[in-house]
C-alpha cells in the first residue's frame, strides 16, 4: 500500500449547521410520531426546551443554547435544498483526491473529515488506532467514494488485524 500525503483543500461547510438545525427541527418530531412509546409527551425542540426549563439545574446544567438556535432557524426547507446542494458540491470536491490520485480511501484522525464526507454522501469507517493516556481512544477514519463500503471494510480489517490496537471495554460496575 502506498500513503499519499494530501493537502487540505480550502473549502468550508457554511451552511452544515443549518442543515443540522433543521434536519433536527423537521425530523424529530417524525422520529417521535413513529418511534416514542404515547405517554411520552416531549416531541418537539420546542416541547424539550419548555421541559428542560421545568428544572434547569438537573435537566440542562450546561444550557440549551443549541436547542433554542434549533427552535430560532428560520430557514425554509427550499432554502434547506439550497443548502443541502452547496454542501453537497463543497464535499464532492473536497474529496477530488480520491479520483484525481486514484485512491483507495482517503484517512482522517479522530473523524476530523466526517462532516465532508457526510454532505458528499462518502461512506466511513473508524476504526482505533490507539489511545490517549488516559484511556480516550484515538481513531482512524476511512472514507471511501458511495458504494465502496467492501474496500472500507477490506482496509479496516487489515489495519486492525496488524496494528492490533482494538481494546474491548472494561466490566462496568466494578
Amino acid at each position: 500500500a502506498e500513503i499519499v500525503e494530501l493537502e487540505k483543500p480550502d473549502i468550508r461547510l457554511d451552511g452544515f449547521l443549518t442543515l443540522l438545525n433543521i434536519d433536527m427541527k423537521h425530523d424529530l418530531p417524525k422520529y417521535m410520531e413513529t418511534q416514542a412509546s404515547d405517554n411520552i409527551s416531549v416531541r418537539t425542540i420546542e416541547d424539550i426546551i419548555k421541559y428542560n426549563l421545568e428544572d434547569t439545574i438537573k435537566r440542562m446544567p450546561y444550557g440549551q443554547a443549541l436547542f433554542e438556535g434549533i427552535a430560532a432557524d428560520s430557514t425554509t426547507i427550499e432554502e434547506l435544498e439550497d443548502v443541502k446542494s452547496s454542501l453537497n458540491a463543497n464535499g464532492v470536491q473536497y474529496f477530488s483526491s480520491i479520483d484525481s490520485l486514484n485512491l483507495d480511501a482517503v484517512l482522517s484522525i479522530n473523524n476530523y473529515h466526517a462532516g465532508f464526507a457526510a454532505v458528499a454522501k462518502y461512506p466511513c469507517l473508524t476504526v482505533p488506532m490507539g489511545y490517549k493516556e488516559s484511556g480516550e481512544p484515538i481513531s482512524l477514519t476511512f472514507i471511501a467514494k458511495p458504494f465502496k463500503e467492501n474496500e472500507l471494510l477490506k482496509l479496516g480489517f487489515a489495519f486492525e488485524k496488524g496494528s492490533k490496537v482494538r481494546k474491548g471495554p472494561g466490566l462496568y460496575g466494578k
